[in-house]
């Protein structure tokens, strides 16, 4: 593949396969680091299309993946923005720009919020740290009703 990609393919893709992700580490001594990454994991033969994304984007790694333990997977690649400055300038304006409209919209809605909190330094005082938690766990409460809603 030698062309641009519609960003609205690009965000049907990622409403299937993407994932905005929010982590909070535990750590000794200190306030607890928030991390906000867009993720993309597909199976090695894939790898096209991510290379088609991470170019429409302009931002991002892609790594290969070996699954050691499950025999029968194949490797994986996965394309991943972890940069919050890249994140900030590149991955929310432009799905700002083509939102998601199925599963990954309320996803990407709270990754903004945790995006403009971290942006006002909100992440690194207790309160701030709350107020993610809670999002993040509303954010798991709707994955969860969405994984029911498919086996029903």
């Amino acid at each position: 593949m030698n062309f641009m990609l519609n960003p609205h393919y690009v965000t049907g893709f990622v409403d299937g396969e993407g994932c905005f992700s929010i982590t909070i580490s535990k750590r000794r001594f200190r306030v607890p680091e928030v991390r906000l990454k867009f993720e993309i994991e597909l199976r090695e033969d894939d790898e096209l299309i991510l290379k088609e994304i991470q170019k429409t984007l302009d931002c991002g790694s892609i790594y290969r993946l070996e699954y050691e333990r499950y025999k029968k997977w194949r490797p994986h690649v996965k394309y991943q923005v972890g940069s919050f400055k890249d994140i900030k300038e590149k991955v929310i304006p432009f799905f700002k720009k083509y939102p998601p409209l199925a599963k990954k919209r309320f996803q990407f809605e709270i990754f903004c919020k945790v995006a403009d909190m971290m942006d006002l330094k909100k992440h690194i005082t207790e309160e701030g740290i709350e107020e993610i938690r809670s999002l993040r766990k509303a954010l798991k409460h709707e994955d969860s009703l969405y994984a029911l809603e498919a086996h029903v």
